[in-house]
């Protein structure tokens, strides 16, 4: 069953939503702080820890977002009146 054109559009401006607001949630966390970038050390603030599993956790979601993004166009009928835009300009 090939998903409705329209509804899978709307569907992927969300995705695209959900994927910056992650983006920019993982990239204020670095920001943030900065030695989440360096090798986890004993005794470094819980706070620490916990914005280094927090960025993982973004790269993954990230990563699962994009592989379903996929999927959707994979599906979406070939029509070169109406291109997809898979690269967000933001």
């Amino acid at each position: 069953m090939t998903p409705d054109y329209p509804a899978t559009t709307h569907h992927l401006a969300g995705l695209a939503t959900l994927e910056s607001t992650v983006e920019i949630a993982a990239r204020a966390l670095v920001a943030t702080h900065p030695d989440i970038c360096r090798v986890c050390r004993p005794g470094e603030p819980a706070v620490v820890t916990t914005a280094r599993v927090l960025v993982d956790d973004c790269e993954r979601l990230l990563a699962a977002l994009d592989d379903y993004r996929s999927h959707l166009v994979a599906h979406l009928p070939k029509n070169p009146d109406h291109p997809i835009q898979l690269d967000w300009p933001f």
